[in-house]
């Protein structure tokens, strides 16, 4: 499936009639065994980001480009929709 396709499923899923459920993945494996146990969507947060890309709290520490990275690694283990939620504002002093 395509990035095109994707996204056109995704929005699709949220303009849907029912409340979606995601699963909450944090690395590719989590997101394959996400799309193996049925779930149509994930959920891919910065805490969780934290801890799989640094080991380490959510405190601000995770670069953009690393959670990008992250993401998209996530992304290319599968067809599984992801929801991504950058929580950081990635320009305060502790990211400059």
């Amino acid at each position: 499936m395509d990035w095109t396709e994707r996204r056109e499923r995704f929005r699709g899923i949220l303009a849907g009639e029912r409340c979606v459920c995601p699963g909450s993945v944090f690395d590719p494996i989590s997101a394959r065994i996400a799309e193996d146990l049925g779930f149509e969507t994930g959920m891919f947060a910065g805490s969780t980001a934290s801890l799989t890309v640094l080991g380490a709290q959510d405190l601000i520490l995770l670069t953009l480009t690393e959670f990008a990275a992250q993401a998209h690694r996530i992304c290319r283990a599968g067809n599984l929709a992801l929801m991504v939620d950058a929580d950081h504002g990635y320009g305060n002093a502790l990211n400059v």
